[in-house]
């Protein structure tokens, strides 16, 4: 008797010492190490992607590492490569074979999107990079969004919104932390963001800007592009030695179980 006492005692104990620490550890981090987005029949990558070498836009350096809580931003990079402009204006996606035109379902042109990350594709969606499939085209048409949720998975969720303070009319991203300011918040790097993108000049000949927070008719500050945020999961992982102090405590407790009714 004693020594099933004994079992019971070592049982229970290693049930409660596993519990108490199975707390999870912290989370890690995640390296974005590629990204492929396309919109209609138009394809961005980072630079060391597959896609045209005149639509690799985001250099990404080997990987960029994000701790938990961490987001990576990117949208239009004028500049790279050399000489492109509004590189990521994704509303202005084409069917192959066909020249360039909006995605406006209504004008028989509706854009899919697909977001790849680091080999897997993100599921679910939204069209805002596809402007909801309502874009006009021409210069007075405002795209700017508010970030939305577009997917996920176990290290990372995905946002996307719309950076557009170049076309005339009032910015339209009306809802959010900061309404009307023609961008997604946040936009811009913070401490805990890092951002790939560079404005762009004002095009020769376009409309004087009359509406606040657009860009001036000189200077490279004027964004027409997508934009998308990942941000790494919060998501921690019990230590495994953890879990196995509390398996073996779990049937220690079972053996125990039989052994008394032997």
């Amino acid at each position: 008797m004693m020594i099933r006492g004994l079992a019971l005692v070592v049982a229970i104990a290693a049930i409660v010492i596993g519990a108490a620490v199975v707390a999870p550890s912290a989370s890690e981090a995640v390296v974005i190490t590629s990204v492929t987005v396309t919109v209609g029949g138009q394809t961005w990558c980072d630079t060391g992607g597959s896609c045209s070498a005149d639509h690799k836009i985001w250099n990404l350096g080997g990987g960029v590492n994000l701790n938990p809580g961490q987001s990576l931003i990117l949208t239009q990079n004028a500049g790279t490569p050399s000489g492109s402009t509004f590189n990521f204006d994704t509303s202005e996606g084409f069917l192959v074979g066909t020249t360039p035109s909006p995605c406006n379902t209504a004008a028989g042109h509706t854009c899919t999107t697909t977001i790849t990350i680091n080999g897997t594709v993100i599921a679910g969606g939204n069209d805002i990079l596809a402007n909801n499939n309502l874009d006009p085209g021409g210069n007075d048409h405002n795209e700017a969004a508010n970030y939305a949720a577009y997917g996920s998975t176990a290290a990372f969720s995905v946002f996307t919104g719309y950076a557009d303070n170049i076309h005339t009319n009032p910015c339209a991203d009306t809802t959010g932390t900061v309404a009307g300011n023609c961008q997604p918040d946040p936009f811009a790097a913070s401490a805990n963001d890092t951002f790939i993108g560079n404005g762009a000049p004002t095009p020769a000949g376009f409309p004087t800007q009359t509406n606040p927070n657009h860009c001036p008719t000189t200077g490279a500050t004027c964004f027409d592009a997508g934009v998308i945020r990942i941000i790494a999961s919060q998501v921690s992982v019990p230590e495994p030695s953890s879990l196995l102090l509390l398996g073996v405590g779990i049937m220690s407790l079972a053996a125990w179980g039989r052994s008394r009714k032997a």
